[in-house]
């Protein structure tokens, strides 16, 4: 088992203005990339952040990432909209949609919001707890521009690993929010078990040979989460891919970086006050919270959890003790960026 470093959020946020710097990023480009990449740590979703950035490198290094977008946002009907994304990172297209869908679901109560020729956005909570915190409901998916998931019963990647997120606000400062892969766990957490030194439970990924594993590192193929996941998976690819003009995941070519080949969002944002008065809603759905976690327990010792709470209560940890990231990942973080780059985020 790997051993651990503890870093600030002030650390990691420098540390990534230092490796991306050379890349001139716009402002708001880096500054979007950024804050989502802390938020994921901060909030225990350690595949999406600190981890990511080998990727966001070698796509800047290699054009398909674009440092400076120019995003180009369309509405042919009021509620709909589409934005190309202009091979921007992914989280900051995707910022702008759901700011671009809260803005136009306040208006009409409900909005759209549909990118291509985009790139990984991260992890979809973030989005959703825009929605969320601004009073409305959020949804958010997204497809892959590589395939990754076996589809239920499969040995072969045919489908995306692909996120399904709801934001829900609650009148408080944790609003629900559901953030799952459709796979059986994200093929960064596969991933991060491997940093950490950790096997992984068997029915989490397969070897290239089609077999199951235990061993992170062997994992080329990632599981569903049954054929619900699986389903899932196939539904957000369509999504993501045909709806927008684009083909299915399993179609596009990672190496060519075109509007076709990009990957997509979908994000659906429904204004609360176009549906009910906001606050006796919100007051509903706190008494839904308290009666759920009032379940009798099969274990005793362990409480149940609405979605997004265990991940509230790891971001207020984390910003008090630091941000645990694995010995093995930081040594291949210097091995890839050099030690003076690295050294100031673990002194």
């Amino acid at each position: 088992m790997s051993s651990y470093n503890k870093i600030s959020v002030k650390s990691l946020h420098n540390f990534f203005d230092a490796v991306l710097s050379p890349y001139e990023l716009l402002p708001e480009v880096a500054e979007a990339l950024k804050t989502h990449l802390v938020e994921a740590n901060l909030c225990g979703m350690d595949s999406h952040g600190l981890q990511q950035i080998f990727g966001y490198v070698k796509s800047l290094q290699s054009g398909r990432i674009n440092p400076k977008p120019n995003l180009s946002v369309n509405s042919v009907r009021p509620t709909t909209i589409r934005i190309d994304g202009d091979r921007a990172p992914g989280q900051y297209a995707g910022k702008v949609a759901m700011e671009k869908a809260i803005e136009v679901a306040r208006q009409y109560g409900i909005a759209v919001v549909g990118v291509s020729n985009s790139n990984h956005f991260g992890m979809a909570g973030y989005y959703t707890r825009m929605a969320a915190e601004a009073g409305t409901i959020g949804f958010a998916t997204s497809d892959t521009s590589a395939v990754d998931l076996a589809p239920y019963g499969g040995t072969k990647a045919k489908l995306g690993n692909n996120p399904i997120s709801w934001g829900i606000p609650t009148g408080t400062s944790q609003p629900v929010i559901l953030d799952m892969a459709a796979g059986t766990v994200s093929g960064g957490k596969v991933k991060h078990f491997a940093y950490q030194g950790l096997p992984i439970p068997f029915g989490w990924g397969l070897t290239e040979a089609g077999e199951p594993t235990d061993n992170p590192k062997q994992v080329a193929v990632n599981l569903p989460a049954s054929y619900k996941g699986s389903g899932l998976a196939f539904v957000a690819d369509l999504l993501c891919g045909p709806l927008l003009g684009t083909v299915a995941a399993m179609f596009k070519n990672k190496a060519i970086h075109d509007g076709a080949n990009g990957t997509g969002h979908l994000f659906w944002v429904l204004d609360v006050e176009a549906w009910t008065d906001r606050n006796e809603f919100e007051q509903r759905v706190q008494n839904a919270i308290a009666s759920l976690k009032e379940t009798p327990r099969l274990d005793p010792n362990q409480p149940i959890y609405y979605p997004g709470e265990l991940e509230a209560m790891t971001r207020q940890e984390r910003l008090l003790t630091g941000i645990p990231i694995p010995q093995a990942l930081i040594e291949e973080l210097t091995a890839f960026f050099g030690e003076e780059s690295v050294s100031p985020l673990i002194h």
